[in-house]
């Protein structure tokens, strides 16, 4: 009910605004059922957007809080590894959390996740992928940044998943990145 009248509301008020439903598939201990999640195409998007939605979109909101508890609001800063030009469609998203090792800067690890990214790209991976940072709202995190890798099809991620494990992918992106920072086994999404 909720996400047929958000999504009635986001094309008449903000063609800009983006929104999944992420649903945990395969995670361990994560704490919550689902993820509301949404983007803009820049945080001026984002401001006028929420201006709006603080004006008009209350009886919207009241239909999500009736659907879903929700246990915090937190903003997180993107930046495309290699993504698609245009907004992502639904799919299986997965997501590590990573920890920069001793002396690396976030863009430090950017930089090394682009090569990394690269490198599987010309392997013939087709994730899209996102160098996620905590910002408003992430209290305390015990990690640097979130890696995503989204991709259209499960059979998409088979793929890449039999390339990385088998065809010497994860060899090839460990010699990049376990210079920068060390990441948590991922979580994997459905997004709709």
């Amino acid at each position: 009910k909720f996400t047929g009248k958000f999504r009635e509301y986001a094309n008449k008020n903000n063609a800009e605004y983006s929104a999944w439903t992420l649903t945990p598939q395969y995670e361990t201990d994560i704490g919550y059922d689902v993820i509301w999640m949404g983007a803009w195409p820049s945080a001026e998007s984002f401001g006028t957007s929420i201006e709006q939605w603080n004006a008009e979109g209350g009886q919207i909101a009241g239909l999500f809080q009736e659907a879903v508890e929700c246990g915090g609001h937190m903003m997180y800063a993107s930046a495309p590894i290699n993504a698609a030009k245009s907004t992502p469609e639904d799919g299986v998203w997965m997501a590590w959390q990573c920890t920069l090792n001793d002396g690396v800067s976030i863009a430090d690890a950017y930089a090394a996740h682009l090569d990394a990214g690269q490198v599987m790209k010309r392997m013939g991976s087709l994730g899209l992928s996102w160098f996620f940072q905590p910002m408003i709202g992430a209290g305390n995190t015990d990690y640097d940044y979130t890696h995503v890798v989204a991709f259209y099809r499960y059979s998409d991620l088979g793929a890449t998943m039999e390339m990385f494990l088998n065809n010497k992918g994860q060899a090839e992106q460990q010699k990049i990145l376990s210079k920068v920072s060390s990441c948590r086994a991922p979580n994997l999404f459905d997004a709709l």
